[in-house]
Protein backbone atom coordinates (compact mmCIF):
# COMPACT_ATOMS: atom_id res chain seq x y z
CA UNK A 1 0.00 0.00 0.00
CA UNK A 2 1.50 3.38 -0.81
CA UNK A 3 2.14 6.33 1.95
CA UNK A 4 0.15 9.44 1.88
CA UNK A 5 1.38 12.59 3.75
CA UNK A 6 -2.20 13.53 4.69
CA UNK A 7 -5.96 12.18 3.38
CA UNK A 8 -7.35 15.43 2.78
CA UNK A 9 -8.51 14.46 -0.26
CA UNK A 10 -9.98 11.27 -1.12
CA UNK A 11 -11.73 8.66 -3.53
CA UNK A 12 -13.85 6.23 -2.61
CA UNK A 13 -15.27 3.66 -4.82
CA UNK A 14 -18.14 1.40 -5.17
CA UNK A 15 -17.59 -2.11 -6.39
CA UNK A 16 -20.30 -4.16 -8.80
CA UNK A 17 -20.84 -1.76 -11.64
CA UNK A 18 -18.11 0.67 -10.79
CA UNK A 19 -14.55 -1.19 -10.33
CA UNK A 20 -15.76 -5.02 -12.14
CA UNK A 21 -18.58 -6.69 -13.30
CA UNK A 22 -19.29 -10.11 -11.59
CA UNK A 23 -22.76 -10.64 -12.81
CA UNK A 24 -21.87 -14.12 -13.85
CA UNK A 25 -20.23 -15.38 -11.79
CA UNK A 26 -22.22 -14.26 -8.76
CA UNK A 27 -24.97 -15.95 -11.05
CA UNK A 28 -23.04 -19.10 -11.37
CA UNK A 29 -22.50 -19.66 -7.54
CA UNK A 30 -26.15 -18.79 -6.74
CA UNK A 31 -27.63 -21.54 -8.67
CA UNK A 32 -24.58 -23.93 -7.30
CA UNK A 33 -26.29 -23.14 -3.86
CA UNK A 34 -29.57 -23.66 -4.84
CA UNK A 35 -28.88 -26.69 -6.51
CA UNK A 36 -26.53 -28.02 -3.48
CA UNK A 37 -29.48 -27.68 -1.25
CA UNK A 38 -32.40 -28.97 -3.01
CA UNK A 39 -33.97 -25.52 -3.50
CA UNK A 40 -35.93 -24.33 -6.71
CA UNK A 41 -35.03 -21.10 -7.74
CA UNK A 42 -32.83 -20.37 -10.51
CA UNK A 43 -31.04 -17.25 -10.91
CA UNK A 44 -29.94 -15.61 -14.89
CA UNK A 45 -27.90 -12.45 -15.50
CA UNK A 46 -30.28 -10.54 -15.77
CA UNK A 47 -31.59 -10.83 -12.22
CA UNK A 48 -28.57 -10.63 -10.78
CA UNK A 49 -27.94 -7.56 -12.35
CA UNK A 50 -30.99 -6.07 -10.52
CA UNK A 51 -29.38 -7.35 -6.92
CA UNK A 52 -26.06 -5.34 -7.61
CA UNK A 53 -25.77 -2.80 -4.80
CA UNK A 54 -28.95 -3.74 -2.46
CA UNK A 55 -28.70 -4.82 1.55
CA UNK A 56 -29.34 -8.17 2.38
CA UNK A 57 -32.68 -7.82 3.10
CA UNK A 58 -33.40 -5.65 0.07
CA UNK A 59 -31.93 -8.66 -1.89
CA UNK A 60 -34.01 -11.49 -0.02
CA UNK A 61 -37.01 -9.65 -0.36
CA UNK A 62 -36.56 -9.71 -4.28
CA UNK A 63 -34.90 -13.15 -4.72
CA UNK A 64 -37.56 -14.85 -2.60
CA UNK A 65 -40.89 -13.21 -3.04
CA UNK A 66 -42.51 -16.47 -2.39
CA UNK A 67 -41.29 -17.13 1.79
CA UNK A 68 -40.84 -14.82 4.63
CA UNK A 69 -38.48 -12.49 5.00
CA UNK A 70 -36.61 -14.49 7.84
CA UNK A 71 -37.04 -17.79 5.32
CA UNK A 72 -35.44 -15.49 2.37
CA UNK A 73 -32.76 -14.25 4.60
CA UNK A 74 -31.37 -18.03 5.13
CA UNK A 75 -31.62 -19.11 1.48
CA UNK A 76 -29.84 -15.92 1.05
CA UNK A 77 -26.95 -16.20 3.18
CA UNK A 78 -26.32 -19.67 1.68
CA UNK A 79 -26.12 -17.74 -1.92
CA UNK A 80 -23.61 -15.51 -0.29
CA UNK A 81 -21.71 -17.95 1.29
CA UNK A 82 -21.18 -20.12 -1.89
CA UNK A 83 -20.45 -16.61 -4.09
CA UNK A 84 -17.58 -15.90 -1.54
CA UNK A 85 -16.01 -19.16 -1.69
CA UNK A 86 -16.47 -19.21 -5.67
CA UNK A 87 -15.12 -15.86 -6.27
CA UNK A 88 -11.74 -16.83 -4.33
CA UNK A 89 -10.75 -18.45 -7.52
CA UNK A 90 -12.82 -16.92 -10.28
CA UNK A 91 -11.90 -13.44 -11.25
CA UNK A 92 -14.57 -10.99 -12.78
CA UNK A 93 -14.39 -8.69 -15.61
CA UNK A 94 -12.10 -5.67 -15.00
CA UNK A 95 -12.90 -2.43 -16.90
CA UNK A 96 -11.01 -1.11 -20.02
CA UNK A 97 -7.54 0.12 -18.26
CA UNK A 98 -8.42 -0.12 -15.05
CA UNK A 99 -4.87 -0.95 -13.60
CA UNK A 100 -3.69 1.72 -15.39
CA UNK A 101 -6.47 3.95 -13.89
CA UNK A 102 -5.93 2.69 -10.01
CA UNK A 103 -2.10 3.04 -10.71
CA UNK A 104 -2.28 6.93 -11.62
CA UNK A 105 -5.26 7.70 -9.05
CA UNK A 106 -3.70 5.94 -5.80
CA UNK A 107 -0.11 8.49 -7.00
CA UNK A 108 -2.66 11.81 -6.46
CA UNK A 109 -5.00 10.22 -3.69
CA UNK A 110 -5.47 7.55 -1.09
CA UNK A 111 -8.08 5.37 -2.39
CA UNK A 112 -11.05 3.28 -0.53
CA UNK A 113 -13.84 0.69 -1.76
CA UNK A 114 -17.09 1.01 0.38
CA UNK A 115 -19.50 -1.69 -0.97
CA UNK A 116 -22.75 -3.41 0.38
CA UNK A 117 -21.16 -6.81 -0.36
CA UNK A 118 -20.86 -9.00 2.31
CA UNK A 119 -17.71 -10.19 4.38
CA UNK A 120 -14.82 -11.78 2.02
CA UNK A 121 -16.18 -10.28 -1.08
CA UNK A 122 -13.92 -6.90 -1.29
CA UNK A 123 -11.01 -8.95 -0.07
CA UNK A 124 -11.54 -11.61 -2.89
CA UNK A 125 -11.41 -8.79 -5.63
CA UNK A 126 -8.47 -6.99 -4.19
CA UNK A 127 -6.40 -10.78 -3.76
CA UNK A 128 -7.74 -12.44 -7.24
CA UNK A 129 -6.36 -8.97 -9.38
CA UNK A 130 -3.19 -8.02 -7.20
CA UNK A 131 -4.67 -4.71 -5.92
CA UNK A 132 -3.14 -4.27 -2.54
CA UNK A 133 -1.29 -1.51 -3.30
CA UNK A 134 -4.00 0.55 -4.62
CA UNK A 135 -6.31 0.68 -1.41
CA UNK A 136 -5.87 1.86 1.93
CA UNK A 137 -8.79 0.51 3.33
CA UNK A 138 -12.11 -1.09 2.49
CA UNK A 139 -15.21 -1.29 4.68
CA UNK A 140 -19.02 -3.54 3.57
CA UNK A 141 -22.19 -4.18 5.21
CA UNK A 142 -21.22 -7.53 5.91
CA UNK A 143 -18.59 -5.84 8.32
CA UNK A 144 -20.34 -3.26 9.99
CA UNK A 145 -24.15 -4.56 9.25
CA UNK A 146 -24.52 -0.90 8.52
CA UNK A 147 -25.86 1.20 6.13
CA UNK A 148 -23.62 2.14 2.98
CA UNK A 149 -23.74 5.85 4.01
CA UNK A 150 -22.74 5.48 7.47
CA UNK A 151 -20.04 3.09 6.05
CA UNK A 152 -18.99 6.24 4.19
CA UNK A 153 -18.91 8.18 6.89
CA UNK A 154 -16.26 5.46 8.90
CA UNK A 155 -14.15 5.64 6.21
CA UNK A 156 -14.41 9.45 6.57
CA UNK A 157 -14.06 9.76 10.57
CA UNK A 158 -11.30 7.16 10.28
CA UNK A 159 -8.91 8.92 8.13
CA UNK A 160 -10.10 11.96 9.18
CA UNK A 161 -10.58 12.96 5.40
CA UNK A 162 -11.78 16.70 4.44
CA UNK A 163 -13.07 16.08 1.41
CA UNK A 164 -14.66 12.64 0.04
CA UNK A 165 -15.85 11.70 -3.78
CA UNK A 166 -17.82 8.85 -3.92
CA UNK A 167 -17.53 6.91 -7.42
CA UNK A 168 -20.75 4.37 -8.14
CA UNK A 169 -22.92 3.38 -10.57
CA UNK A 170 -26.73 3.19 -9.30
CA UNK A 171 -29.06 5.77 -7.80
CA UNK A 172 -28.71 3.87 -4.46
CA UNK A 173 -25.03 4.94 -4.44
CA UNK A 174 -26.03 8.02 -5.58
CA UNK A 175 -28.75 8.50 -2.38
CA UNK A 176 -26.47 7.15 0.21
CA UNK A 177 -23.95 9.15 -1.14
CA UNK A 178 -25.87 12.24 -0.65
CA UNK A 179 -26.96 11.14 2.88
CA UNK A 180 -23.23 11.39 3.85
CA UNK A 181 -23.12 14.52 2.40
CA UNK A 182 -20.03 13.39 -0.14
CA UNK A 183 -19.68 14.55 -3.70
CA UNK A 184 -20.85 11.57 -6.13
CA UNK A 185 -19.43 10.86 -9.67
CA UNK A 186 -22.47 8.51 -11.32
CA UNK A 187 -20.14 5.82 -12.94
CA UNK A 188 -22.45 5.77 -16.13
CA UNK A 189 -21.16 2.68 -17.67
CA UNK A 190 -21.97 0.38 -14.95
CA UNK A 191 -25.32 -0.98 -13.72
CA UNK A 192 -27.68 1.99 -12.66
CA UNK A 193 -29.80 3.96 -15.22
CA UNK A 194 -28.44 7.39 -15.62
CA UNK A 195 -28.96 9.71 -12.94
CA UNK A 196 -30.05 13.43 -14.70
CA UNK A 197 -28.11 16.52 -13.13
CA UNK A 198 -25.16 14.52 -11.45
CA UNK A 199 -21.41 14.84 -12.10
CA UNK A 200 -20.66 12.18 -14.21
CA UNK A 201 -17.92 9.52 -16.10
CA UNK A 202 -18.49 7.40 -18.84
CA UNK A 203 -15.55 4.94 -18.28
CA UNK A 204 -12.95 4.64 -15.36
CA UNK A 205 -10.33 5.98 -17.99
CA UNK A 206 -12.21 9.91 -18.07
CA UNK A 207 -10.98 9.95 -13.82
CA UNK A 208 -7.44 10.20 -15.50
CA UNK A 209 -8.27 13.07 -18.44
CA UNK A 210 -9.68 14.81 -15.60
CA UNK A 211 -6.24 14.92 -13.53
CA UNK A 212 -4.21 15.76 -17.23
CA UNK A 213 -6.43 18.98 -16.36
CA UNK A 214 -4.67 19.13 -13.14
CA UNK A 215 -1.01 18.43 -14.49
CA UNK A 216 -1.50 20.87 -17.20
CA UNK A 217 -2.52 23.72 -14.76
CA UNK A 218 -5.76 24.31 -16.22
CA UNK A 219 -8.44 25.90 -13.25
CA UNK A 220 -10.49 23.48 -13.60
CA UNK A 221 -12.62 21.52 -10.93
CA UNK A 222 -11.87 17.27 -12.00
CA UNK A 223 -15.01 16.30 -10.26
CA UNK A 224 -16.63 18.41 -12.16
CA UNK A 225 -18.70 17.37 -15.60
Amino acid sequence: MKSYLNYDKAILFDLDGTLVDNVSLITESWNIAMIKNNLPYRFSDEDLTKHMGLTPTESSLLAFKDVSLNQGLKYFSLCLKEEIEYLKTHGGKLYPLERRVLDTLSSYFPLFIVSNSDKGYIENFINIFHFQNYFVDHLCAGDTSKDKFKNILIIKDKYNIKDVTYIGDTLKDYKEASKAKVHFIHARYGFGDIIENVDYIESLSDLLVRLEDINLGKEKNIWKK
